[in-house]
């Protein structure tokens, strides 16, 4: 099992055009990044001691990174944040990219929205 996380590093305005985040080396973020994400993941690590989980940081965007990843998958999960009767209704740019491009069956996952009633 694999958790990728995706995150812009922080880069001057005026390199924007000319730098790929990808390319930026940011050792002591990535560090800080993967120690959060670690935090999120240890409930869950003591639960299913069994289970080995591969964490990915990277600075490309998630989509790409989770389409790579998909290479080496049997099936990629991620989460959509629709709210509201027509948004919901549709997908992120996340996972449509996955829809067309993994290499794996996907499948998104939306909370339930509760009512106010």
């Amino acid at each position: 099992m694999g958790i990728v996380h995706s995150y812009l590093p922080p880069i001057p305005l005026w390199l924007t055009p000319a730098v790929n985040p990808g390319d930026v080396a940011t050792p002591e973020t990535d560090a800080y990044e993967r120690d959060r994400l670690e935090e999120r993941l240890a409930p869950w690590r003591g639960k299913y001691r069994d289970v080995p989980v591969e964490v990915v940081v990277t600075h490309e965007s998630i989509a790409a990174a989770l389409v790579e990843a998909s290479r080496r998958a049997q099936l990629v999960v991620v989460g959509s944040r629709g709210h509201g009767a027509v948004t919901g209704a549709l997908l992120g740019s996340t996972g449509l990219q996955l829809l067309h491009h993994a290499h794996c069956p996907v499948l998104i996952s939306r909370h339930a929205v509760e009512s106010g009633a």
